[in-house]
């Protein structure tokens, strides 16, 4: 249901403060106006049948009185409640990532961090509670300022409510401390009084909280560190080997980042390039090892060519040199002796000055 449906159950009497439908008398006698456009109300609050509420006078619209109404009322009863609670709860995550969070070069799958989540007595560090004061670096007004009395150095926390509209990002992301609620009838009001502010979920960090989150965002606050030293998280590569024999893979796998080692002590040569991508670094991988080890390889001639039906490399020259047109697997290393072998310089060239433009990944080698 709609905001502009609901009832309305508040209004502002004479005094401008916020009463309950059923403390005032019925009809227009019950001397309200409305909390957002100012106009005078009228209570029914009569019946048995129908839900007590305030109404607009006829031919009076005004589509934003609930809003305006909760609005003021979450202001009133959270104020209320920090001056009556001993506890006010609040709650946000927290990231510790790796001390090498920043240098990396791994292709991570997620963030490099530990999570954890951080709760806090608002009243062990605040003990006002102010509506309508306005922030101390920028031009606006919160809806509620928390500060303290006997520290008044220390810097105050802002909380925003809202029911349709939330605060724009200059005002959110000016380097206050600010919490924002959003709230949509009296039970989330309820909701936040009885457990605090507990940030909304963000991932399964949240899974085994004890109470639902509502709506809320922290901005502002230290939420994170790069103290971890010693983290492991699953990262993506493209590993090369080469073997003595001449043959070489290129291959995509994953890892945990602090197990990232040869594959086997027997191989000749280990890369890695911290990328995905393993098909497009191939051919620069194959160059890498043979301008290193001078090893030929099938692969490196510039008559193995792609088969006309798609079905792999073949050598042109397979009828004069008497060796099967396909075979599965390809035996690339008798390279080393064929006398009719020739280097694709062309391709050598055009891959190695990829590298030396920094065209590739970065690479690590693998001992």
């Amino acid at each position: 249901m709609s905001n502009n449906n609901k009832y309305l159950k508040y209004a502002l009497n004479a005094k401008g403060e916020l009463v309950h439908i059923d403390s005032v008398p019925n009809g227009n006698d019950c001397g309200c106006v409305c909390p957002a456009c100012k106009k005078p109300l009228q209570a029914k609050n009569n019946g048995t049948h129908r839900t007590h509420h305030f109404a607009h006078q006829p031919g009076v619209d005004c589509p934003t009185a609930y809003e305006s109404s909760l609005h003021l009322l979450a202001k009133k009863k959270i104020q209320e409640a920090f001056y009556e609670s001993q506890v006010i709860n609040i709650s946000f995550e927290y990231k510790s990532y790796c001390s090498m969070n920043d240098t990396c070069m791994y292709m991570k799958y997620g963030d490099c961090a530990e999570k954890t989540i951080k709760s806090f007595n608002l009243k062990d560090y605040y003990d006002k509670c102010e509506q309508e004061i306005s922030y101390n670096n920028i031009n606006r007004r919160s809806d509620l300022k928390f500060s303290s009395s006997t520290h008044p150095d220390k810097d105050p926390l802002y909380l925003e409510i809202y029911v349709t509209h939330a605060s724009d990002a200059t005002k959110l992301h000016s380097g206050n401390k600010i919490i924002e609620v959003k709230i949509e009838n009296e039970e989330d009001i309820d909701e936040v009084i009885k457990n605090g502010f507990i940030e909304s979920p963000k991932q399964d960090v949240f899974e085994e909280a004890e109470v639902p989150s509502l709506n809320i965002s922290f901005y502002g606050f230290k939420n994170s560190d790069y103290n971890l030293i010693k983290h492991s998280s699953y990262i993506c590569i493209s590993r090369y080997i080469l073997y003595s024999s001449g043959k070489f893979i290129c291959k995509q796998e994953h890892c945990k980042c602090n197990e990232l080692r040869k594959s086997r002590p027997d191989t000749l040569y280990e890369f890695c390039f911290h990328s995905n991508q393993a098909f497009e670094l191939r051919d620069i991988a194959k160059w890498l090892g043979y301008k290193r080890f001078n090893i030929k390889n099938c692969q490196m001639c510039m008559y193995c060519v792609d088969s006309y039906n798609d079905t792999g490399k073949i050598c042109r020259l397979y009828r004069q040199l008497n060796i099967p047109r396909t075979e599965r697997p390809l035996n690339t290393s008798r390279a080393k002796t064929c006398t009719s072998f020739v280097l694709n310089q062309k391709e050598m060239n055009e891959c190695l000055q990829k590298v030396d433009n920094k065209e590739i990944p970065p690479i690590t080698e693998l001992n």
